[in-house]
């Protein structure tokens, strides 16, 4: 079975990455704190063994640590309007490269490891849709299977809320499909949530 991790990353450049933790500690420091956290997320991909697809924001591939780049089987920016309309055109893609099953992360959850992953595609043997949430309401990892996506998974959610993940399971289930909810994980979006993790 074909299977592919999905991951969203921006550019490591001060100021463009971890705002709202920027404001805090200064966006020199916020962006090697997002540099950290993106590296060892794909670390972890590689380490789950399954292959990584890079969906980066912007249209400068130039702006990615090389890195990043030689981990991945293919490297893309992102397109759509608003983060629904990206995540539904990333999933449309890898379906359409012939992955199965595809599991998209974000780049900011330093607990997301390698047996995190693998419990996703493992879910998906079972399920419809498997989603991990965040403490903050929303989800730092969606996955499912390439006969039953839809974009609506990703229509009317309003993103960036504590709304996001009720909504998206209220989506898949209007869609009937069985959803299988991960353990919860946080997010660094701000200093208390950097001083959580590092507590």
């Amino acid at each position: 079975m074909l299977q592919t991790v999905a991951l969203f990353v921006k550019p490591p450049i001060p100021g463009r990455v971890k705002t709202r933790l920027a404001r805090a500690i200064g966006a020199d420091e916020a962006c090697t704190i997002y540099r950290t956290l993106a590296d060892r997320t794909i670390q972890q991909v590689q380490a789950s063994g399954t292959p990584l697809a890079l969906f980066f924001d912007g249209s400068d591939p130039t702006l990615l640590p090389s890195a990043w780049q030689q981990a991945s089987q293919l490297c893309l920016p992102q397109e759509g309007a608003d983060l629904g309309e990206r995540m539904a055109a990333a999933f449309s893609r890898l379906f359409a490269e012939g992955n199965q099953q595809v599991v998209l992360i974000g780049s900011d959850i330093p607990g997301l490891d390698a047996n995190y992953l693998q419990a996703a595609f493992s879910a998906l043997q079972q399920h419809d849709v498997v989603i991990g949430p965040t403490e903050d309401g929303g989800y730092c990892l969606i996955g499912c299977h390439s006969n039953l996506f839809s974009p609506r998974f990703f229509q009317g959610i309003q993103w960036s809320t504590e709304f996001v993940f009720g909504q998206t399971c209220h989506a898949c289930t209007q869609l009937n499909l069985d959803v299988c909810c991960l353990p919860p994980l946080r997010d660094i979006d701000t200093l208390d949530d950097l001083k959580a993790v590092l507590s």
